[in-house]
């Protein structure tokens, strides 16, 4: 029995680490999946969003398992606020590119996703907000900028489109 306690509390603390290096792979495979956004342009800028949101999900799960009883929370609790922070501004990003696009169900989908996860986020407010009004939005790029670190984003949805098919003609 002297034996036996020493070696669970091992074992257990050993599991605690792998948790944490798996939530830092997670942030980290995000982290990357973002960087392709600032590759692409267009309609592509939301299939890189929606590729980068599972990784930040798999992280929140992660850190919310290991906090129940882990030594050493605080890392735990700050990748999960982190990850927390990513996943709203993506799910930000992503309704302002609804709404530019005119789908104001999915729009407020994703607005509702990213109020349940962060309440408190000022942005997500706005966003709340453009989607009760009935008059067009205007797509603000610097959302998806700020996303993926002030590198410029090519605009999305019909403006795009419209100047196109102006150009062409």
């Amino acid at each position: 029995m002297k034996l036996v306690v020493p070696g669970l509390l091992f074992l257990a603390s050993a599991a605690f680490a792998g948790t944490q290096e798996r939530v830092d792979a997670q942030l980290a495979k995000g982290e990357q999946a973002l960087e392709a956004v600032r590759g692409v342009d267009g309609a592509k800028v939301l299939r890189a969003l929606e590729a980068a949101k599972p990784y930040f999900k798999r992280a929140r799960t992660l850190a919310v398992q290991a906090l129940e009883g882990a030594p050493g929370a605080v890392g735990f609790e700050k990748a999960h606020a982190h990850a927390t922070q990513r996943l709203v501004g993506i799910l930000n990003a992503e309704t302002a590119i609804y709404l530019d696009r005119g789908a104001r169900t999915l729009a407020k989908k994703r607005n509702g996703e990213a109020l349940r996860l962060l309440p408190a986020d000022a942005r997500a407010k706005a966003l709340e907000e453009a989607i009760a009004n009935p008059a067009p939005y205007e797509f603000e790029a610097r959302l998806v900028d700020l996303l993926v670190g002030g590198v410029p984003v090519r605009p999305i949805g019909r403006a795009g489109a419209v100047r196109r098919n102006l150009g062409r003609q």
